[in-house]
């Protein structure tokens, strides 16, 4: 995480498909108002990583459109060098630019992932809600006194998808998703 930009690498563990992942100002695939949500998506399309515009939940692909503005740098989608395998998307994505939702580097995000077969609706989606700077540089408490044990609740971190009724391994891939999004939100921390 720069004052620019951000650096991101996400593992998918299942080899083959496409991998998605973008910032949404509600936590869905699709904006309520505001700028159009976009992701970025490896094995895709051949020419490599892109983003795209999310518009509707068309199963026909026509809600998933390249982006007018192409402003990835050092973007790849490769086969994993790792013991685990699967596939790895990195790239590199200014923080803020017009008509997209702005990364913030010091507040809340919400990160969207998603991934599935080649030219095939996702298998497992889902999303997280992430501080980058909470997260890098958490205050130290003055006293002993503010000291939190056990915390009440875990409101950084929300995984719960949204589950579409006709995408039954949805529900079964939480955990999967859910640890992808760690992968990414530990790797851009890095």
């Amino acid at each position: 995480l720069g004052d620019e930009d951000i650096m991101g690498c996400v593992h998918n563990p299942e080899e083959g498909g496409w991998t998605a992942i973008g910032f949404s100002s509600n936590g869905k695939m699709l904006a309520e108002d505001g700028p159009t949500h976009n992701a970025i998506i490896g094995g895709f399309v051949e020419t490599g990583p892109m983003k795209f515009d999310l518009t509707s939940k068309a199963f026909d692909g026509s809600g998933v459109t390249p982006s007018a503005s192409q402003t990835l740098t050092n973007a790849s989608y490769e086969l994993s060098d790792s013991d685990v395998g699967g596939m790895v998307l990195k790239f590199t994505k200014k923080l803020e630019e017009d008509g997209e939702v702005p990364i913030k580097t010091n507040g809340e995000n919400k990160i969207i992932f998603s991934w599935g077969e080649p030219m095939s609706f996702h298998s497992v989606y889902s999303h997280v809600k992430v501080n980058f700077m909470a997260a890098q540089d958490p205050p130290e408490p003055e006293t002993n006194d503010e000291v939190d044990p056990v915390p009440e609740t875990n409101d950084e971190v929300d995984t719960e998808p949204e589950v579409d009724p006709m995408d039954s391994g949805a529900v079964n891939n939480v955990l999967a998703a859910g640890t992808a999004a760690m992968a990414f939100v530990t790797a851009v921390m890095l």
